[in-house]
């Protein structure tokens, strides 16, 4: 007799699932971009980091994401949320229906400055700047289903103009990388494997920066069991 019984669960049901990575360019120039950076240089507000130089040195630039006081924040607590109606589209390549979904993420983040020579502790840091992204997705969005977003990475890279020891400009890029599922909660009975998203079908990205999702290694040495 077998130790097995038929299950109903309710699970969350992945309708459509797509990664994007976004760039947001920014460029802070002359004197009105040195006061939006607001820029504390080891430890003196309001500090110009190219005075900081000597020839020749140049900084390493990246981004945290941060609460609107600056205070560092988990990937999780930046807002992405679904605006406005889905509109249906028929994708006649596909032979499919879907929606047009559209989705704003919206936080703050702050640059840090590396020197060359330590890379363990910023020696530059900017004041919270404010960013808000607005996209839109071809995905199986049915009535009734809920979009989940979640921003896997952020980060950013940039360069930093100085001309005889004053700020010239500083030539920014914010790296943003969603995770888009439509879900809704079904009732089943299944078996099933780990899956991938898909590619996105809108337009394709030359340079992909963003890591692939990754999931814990199993042990199936061990389990499950070979008389199951």
């Amino acid at each position: 007799m077998s130790d097995f019984e038929r299950l109903c669960v309710r699970v969350p049901k992945v309708y459509d699932w797509v990664t994007r990575q976004v760039d947001k360019d920014f460029n802070f120039m002359g004197t009105r971009g040195l006061d939006d950076l607001e820029f504390t240089c080891n430890g003196t507000p309001d500090a110009d980091p190219c005075a900081f130089l000597e020839p020749g040195e140049d900084f390493i630039v990246n981004a945290i994401p941060t609460d609107q006081d600056g205070n560092q924040i988990d990937l999780d607590d930046i807002d992405c949320t679904e605006v406005g109606n889905r509109r249906n589209v028929y994708v006649e390549e596909l032979g499919i229906e879907l929606q047009a979904v559209k989705l704003k993420v919206q936080g703050y983040f702050v640059i840090e400055l590396y020197m060359e020579d330590d890379l363990n502790n910023p020696f530059c840091v900017s004041t919270p700047i404010p960013f808000c992204v607005f996209e839109k997705f071809l995905l199986c969005a049915p009535e009734g289903t809920d979009i989940e977003c979640h921003i896997f990475d952020l980060f950013g890279t940039g360069v930093v103009c100085c001309n005889n020891g004053e700020f010239l400009d500083l030539a920014f890029t914010l790296t943003i990388c969603q995770s888009v599922q439509v879900e809704a909660d079904v009732k089943v009975e299944v078996e099933g494997k780990i899956c991938q998203p898909r590619e996105d079908i809108i337009e394709p990205i030359v340079d992909r920066l963003c890591p692939d999702i990754a999931f814990p290694p199993q042990c199936p040495e061990i389990f499950p069991p070979k008389n199951c």
